[in-house]
């Protein structure tokens, strides 16, 4: 799963994994942030079952990027890379 954090890297900066969850008419919030995708693992899990409990699974997937996509019911869980602004992908000293 490195890899496709530095695929993603490649000219774009650092990434970080965002694990959210929420509500399809409602939004949602993020969880956590993670710098490496599978540091978010247990707390995915952890996710997946508190919507089980309370939903029937009805999509699970992985993307080509890594992400991983959970709904059930209106609700969502989502884990996905984003790149992080530094100071050199911003041109400034």
């Amino acid at each position: 799963m490195q890899e496709i954090a530095r695929k993603q890297d490649a000219g774009t900066g650092p990434v970080v994994w965002i694990l959210s969850a929420g509500e399809r008419d409602e939004g949602g919030n993020i969880i956590g942030v993670y710098m490496d995708r599978d540091l978010a693992r247990g707390a995915l899990v952890t996710e997946a079952q508190k919507l089980h409990d309370r939903f029937t699974i009805s999509d699970a997937r992985q993307e080509d990027d890594g992400s991983i996509h959970v709904e059930g019911g209106c609700d969502w869980i989502a884990l996905e890379p984003h790149a992080v602004s530094t100071a050199r992908e911003l041109d400034q000293p």
